[in-house]
C-alpha cells in the first residue's frame, strides 16, 4: 500500500495491475481499522484501490445542502469533492500507475449516497457500489428519477432490514427510498448488471463486511 496526498486529501492506493478495476473507495479520515479490514475481505479480488479520505463526512459527501433536523444537516461540500476526484484524483491515478481499466465508485452511508449521486452526475465511472447509501437524503429521489446511468455500466445497492425502523422520520424512508431506487435502475436501460441486496441488522451492523460483499459482486460481473 502506498500513501499518496494528492491535492491535499490522503489516498491509501494499492495496486494489482494496471488493467485491472480501480474501486474508489471514499471513506472517513483516521478509519485505518475499518479500510483494513475491507481489504483483508477483498484479499483475493483482482482490483486496484483508492481510497480517499473526508475530514468533514457530512459536508464533503453531500451532493447539496440540506437540514436533516437541528442537530444535523449538510453543506453541500460534495461539488467540491467530486471536482477533485474526477479533475486531480483519476488524472493523476491514471497517469502514475497507467490505469487502464474500468473506474468503479464505492461507498458506505453518506458515501454511499455521494458514490450514486457522482456515478450520475460525472458520467466518468462504470460501476457504483452504495452500502446502505443515504437515499433518504432531502429531493434524492427527484434528482435520480431525472438522471440516467452511463452506458453499459452497473449498479450494486444494499441496505440492513433493520435500517427503515429508524427513530427519525425521514431516515425510515431509506427503505421505501432504497426500494424505488432500485426501479429506477432496473428500468435504465444503461444498466446492464444490478442487483439489491439485503443485509440482516441495522446501519452500523458490519459494514466492513457489507463494502466487501459489494466490491466482490461488482468485480466478479464485469
Amino acid at each position: 500500500m502506498t500513501i499518496t496526498a494528492i491535492g491535499g486529501r490522503n489516498c491509501r492506493i494499492i495496486i494489482k495491475g494496471a488493467d485491472l478495476p480501480t474501486v474508489y473507495l471514499g471513506e472517513m479520515k483516521d478509519s485505518g481499522e475499518a479500510i483494513e479490514k475491507v481489504l483483508g475481505l477483498c484479499g483475493d479480488v483482482r482490483c486496484n484501490f483508492i481510497i480517499y479520505e473526508a475530514e468533514d463526512w457530512n459536508g464533503e459527501f453531500s451532493p447539496w445542502e440540506f437540514t436533516l433536523n437541528k442537530k444535523m444537516s449538510f453543506s453541500g461540500g460534495g461539488c467540491r469533492t467530486l471536482g477533485w476526484l474526477v479533475n486531480e484524483c483519476v488524472p493523476y491515478c491514471e497517469k502514475e500507475y497507467g490505469l487502464t481499466g474500468k473506474r468503479i465508485l464505492c461507498g458506505y452511508s453518506l458515501a454511499g449516497l455521494f458514490s450514486l449521486w457522482a456515478f450520475y452526475e460525472s458520467r466518468a465511472f462504470s460501476g457504483v457500489i452504495s452500502c446502505s447509501g443515504s437515499l433518504w437524503f432531502g429531493d434524492w429521489i427527484s434528482y435520480a428519477q431525472s438522471h440516467t446511468a452511463p452506458r453499459n455500466s452497473s449498479v450494486y445497492l444494499s441496505l440492513g432490514d433493520r435500517e427503515e425502523k429508524a427513530r427519525d422520520s425521514v431516515m425510515a424512508t431509506v427503505g421505501d427510498c432504497t426500494r424505488r431506487q432500485y426501479e429506477l435502475v432496473c428500468g435504465d436501460k444503461n444498466v446492464s448488471r444490478h442487483i439489491l441486496e439485503w443485509n440482516a441488522g441495522g446501519h452500523f451492523n458490519e459494514p466492513e463486511v457489507r463494502l466487501a460483499k459489494g466490491i466482490k459482486w461488482t468485480i466478479s460481473e464485469l
